[in-house]
């Protein structure tokens, strides 16, 4: 075997070694930064327990989600056009919202108002666009059943898609206040959102969660960022909504899903020229 060969042989030798090497500690690396932030975030759950805030499963999985544009239905928009659909209610349309009152109460299940009442959401003689609103029982109580509009497979948590039914002391829904958000479509693709998680720590390090209270739920669905001077469009950003009961009193907190961002409740107004 001449030098030259046993030069080949031992620098590819070298090469191998070194690229093992490197891909081990490449893996080391990425793992031991993995491990440290899940360490930070397991110490933050401790310190709340610790403050005596209690909370579920929180998961760390992150979802896709887009920025998503809408306007409110208002005058001979979708809603309204509907109206000329129902029966057996009053029915009237003002500020972009239909209110409407049923001729006979509707007995309901007071822990399960969605067995009665997503047969009727589903009949456009009784509720106009139903078919776009699923119950959430989060967002329901004794005396409002609450249906949110979904886009994007995710509830409309503002109040610009929403279907309220109003209920009386004897379990009986007696009409309803709608809005809808219409000719949603997406700004931009797809992106990762935080996680649920992620959104309450990020609360809990803002300061945002009291001690001695308790996380209730937590939903991500679309909230308004901001308004636009383009026909009464709107900009909705995936959110995550959480509820924090202290001392007897709720309170709801919203997390920008996108950036972490506490979002404040009222949005400004931009040109839509300018997040094209």
């Amino acid at each position: 075997m001449n030098f030259k060969r046993i030069q080949w042989i031992f620098l590819v030798t070298f090469l191998a070694f070194d690229i093992v090497v490197g891909c081990e500690l490449l893996l080391q690396n990425r793992f031991t930064i993995a491990n440290g932030s899940q360490n930070k975030q397991e110490t933050v759950l401790k310190e709340m327990r610790a403050d005596s805030i209690s909370y579920g499963t929180l998961s760390k999985s992150q979802q896709n989600a887009y920025y998503i544009s809408g306007s409110r239905s208002g005058d001979a928009g979708r809603l309204e056009q509907e109206m000329a659909k129902l029966h057996n209610q009053t029915a009237r349309f003002s500020d972009s919202q239909l209110t409407s009152e049923f001729d006979s109460p509707v007995k309901i299940n007071p822990d399960h108002p969605e067995w009665r009442l997503d047969k009727l959401v589903k009949r456009s003689r009784n509720v106009p666009l139903g078919s776009d609103y699923q119950y959430n029982a989060h967002l329901s109580d004794k005396s409002t059943v609450v249906y949110t509009q979904m886009v994007k497979h995710r509830p409309v948590l503002s109040g610009d898609g929403q279907l309220r039914f109003h209920v009386n002391n004897n379990q009986q829904v007696i009409g309803y206040t709608q809005t809808y958000l219409e000719n949603a479509a997406t700004l931009q693709q797809r992106s990762t959102t935080i996680s649920q998680q992620h959104a309450i720590i990020w609360l809990y390090r803002h300061n945002q969660i009291p001690n001695n209270s308790q996380i209730r739920w937590t939903m991500l669905g679309y909230t308004k960022l901001l308004t636009t001077n383009n026909h009464n469009r709107a900009v909705y950003v995936p959110t995550w909504t959480v509820q924090i009961k202290t001392a007897g009193t709720y309170e709801r907190l919203n997390v920008n899903a996108f950036n972490s961002t506490i979002m404040k409740s009222s949005p400004d107004t931009v040109n839509m020229d300018s997040i094209k």
